[in-house]
């Protein structure tokens, strides 16, 4: 089996946006969702994700409405979980900003509403060209 290091992220970062998702339109508990432990052995970067999205989600939603013109309750809930995961990655790893935000822009164009990837992108190139100050490196 590969390294964490070794693999990538892609998949994984599908998997914790349907969780995110989840856990907000079903009050599912990020814990509730570890415990299926084949989503961890097949995407290796899905709980760290995860949990740090979770764990950070004041710092990131805070982070995020500086770039905002809208509040977050009013997006869309793919909108609103793809710009936290991309503002977590962006924040507190060392991933580079511009996967970061082409990541984000396949997700919201896989999942999301038909023109939600615009808003996304929008948002998440302000916070790039902010000169925002990573967090964390975990």
């Amino acid at each position: 089996m590969k390294s964490k290091k070794d693999t990538s992220p892609v998949r994984s970062r599908d998997k914790v946006l349907q969780s995110l998702y989840e856990i907000e339109l079903s009050g599912s508990s990020a814990e509730e969702i570890l415990k299926d432990l084949s989503l961890q052995s097949r995407y290796p970067h899905y709980k760290d994700l995860l949990i740090g999205v979770v764990d950070s989600q004041e710092d990131i939603d805070k982070t995020l409405s500086e770039f905002m013109e809208r509040d977050m309750p009013s997006l869309d809930p793919i909108e609103r979980n793809t710009l936290r995961l991309a503002a977590y990655e962006m924040l507190f790893t060392d991933t580079d900003v511009p996967i970061i935000i082409n990541e984000s822009i396949r997700l919201s164009k896989k999942y999301g509403a038909a023109d939600g990837h615009k808003y996304v992108n929008a948002i998440l190139d302000k916070m790039f060209k902010s000169n925002f100050q990573r967090i964390g490196q975990k």
